[in-house]
């Protein structure tokens, strides 16, 4: 079910992008990982994704500051904040600010997976609009 998935990954720390990286890779998703925001965004203006991990404390630009620059460049990008400093305040900033989902560090490889193949669902579903069936509504009965 990938369809040769983008992601993006977001963090400063090397062994988390390459643990990304790795985790991804196994079920063949496309990864590009960046080590800051300015980076990152500068990579989205040149390729597509599908879903994003950002990590919430970044250098330069926070996750958050990121997470608004993806939503500008691209919105149906779904963007997950990972985060070993969680927070009500910060979780709820996040969600409010568009994010899919708030992860905490460390996390399985299976909450991986499982939010990418829910921002894949949910991308699917925002790219599937009524005017991409001709604007005819089947019969009602």
């Amino acid at each position: 079910m990938t369809d040769n998935a983008r992601i993006l990954i977001v963090d400063d720390e090397e062994g988390v992008r390459e643990s990304f990286k790795m985790i991804l890779k196994i079920k063949d998703y496309e990864v590009e990982a960046f080590e800051d925001g300015e980076k990152a965004t500068a990579g989205l203006k040149k390729d597509m994704f599908d879903v994003a991990f950002v990590d919430y404390k970044l250098p330069g630009m926070d996750g958050i500051e990121v997470l608004k620059k993806i939503k500008e460049i691209d919105p149906t990008i779904e963007v997950v904040i990972v985060t070993a400093y969680a927070s009500e305040s910060s979780h709820a900033n996040a969600i409010t600010l568009g994010a899919m989902e708030y992860l905490r560090k460390p996390f399985l490889m299976e909450e991986i997976y499982e939010l990418v193949e829910r921002g894949l669902r949910k991308k699917r579903a925002k790219n599937i609009k009524p005017e991409d069936s001709g604007g005819n509504v089947g019969p009602i009965h």
